[in-house]
């Protein structure tokens, strides 16, 4: 990670990154740092998994871990409002079908934007949800119900995982909450995770009374906190 001493991160993929490292802030001026200046740690950047590159942009560390000495930018800025960062991922993800509906129409003869798998569902939220949050990281996995690999959505900073589905009228009720099931069980045994945020996209309203579903496909778990989202 490149850091400005005013806190500014210039780049979280420095030792990735092509090119020439900055020496100065192209926000402020000030001079940039990859280190401690007390001891030479290097500040950690953003991580890759399986060749997708990382979106957001992690926050610098106040202090230094390994000889604690505090960073210049070291409370300099105010305190970030605190952040519900479930009820922020709710909202968020309820009004996603708003924004896939608003980008098929597009003007003159740009081609639409259609969500018309999983893939692109994935995608469009690799790009969306550092709009509301830092420091989003990616996982590839291969669940046993599908084929191909898939990308899931972690928000370290809240503790919670993010995966998504489509309803079709191939999968509907049975068939997700059987992925539902798989999935739980993945992030179950994962110590850092608190919650599993699962949107189910249903662009047709194929689930049936789905803010009963939601509630049924809550309970699937007692060591983890399940929040199903299905958004039409």
């Amino acid at each position: 990670m490149l850091v400005c001493l005013n806190g500014h991160v210039i780049t979280d993929r420095l030792h990735s990154s092509s090119g020439m490292p900055s020496t100065h802030c192209d926000r402020c001026g000030a001079t940039a740092l990859d280190r401690c200046r007390t001891c030479g740690w290097l500040m950690r950047g953003a991580e890759f998994n399986s060749g997708l590159a990382p979106v957001g942009t992690r926050r610098p560390p106040d202090h230094c871990p390994a000889c604690g000495a505090a960073f210049p930018w070291a409370n300099e800025a105010p305190a970030a409002p605190v952040v519900d960062a479930l009820s922020t991922l709710d909202q968020f993800l309820r009004r996603l079908p708003q924004a896939i509906r608003q980008l098929r129409n597009r003007r003159g003869d740009r081609p639409a934007f259609r969500v018309e798998d999983e893939r692109d569902l994935e995608d469009l939220l690799r790009a969306l949800l550092p709009l509301a949050f830092d420091d989003v990281r990616l996982e590839s996995r291969t669940p046993a119900y599908v084929s191909r690999t898939r990308t899931d959505f972690q928000l370290k900073a809240a503790g919670l995982s993010l995966t998504v589905k489509m309803a079709t009228r191939e999968i509907v009720t049975p068939a997700l909450g059987e992925q539902l099931e798989v999935d739980v069980r993945h992030y179950e045994n994962r110590a850092a995770c608190r919650g599993l945020v699962v949107l189910v996209f249903d662009p047709e309203g194929l689930v049936p009374k789905p803010r009963d579903q939601e509630r049924a496909w809550s309970s699937l778990s007692s060591a983890l906190e399940i929040h199903p989202i299905i958004a039409t």
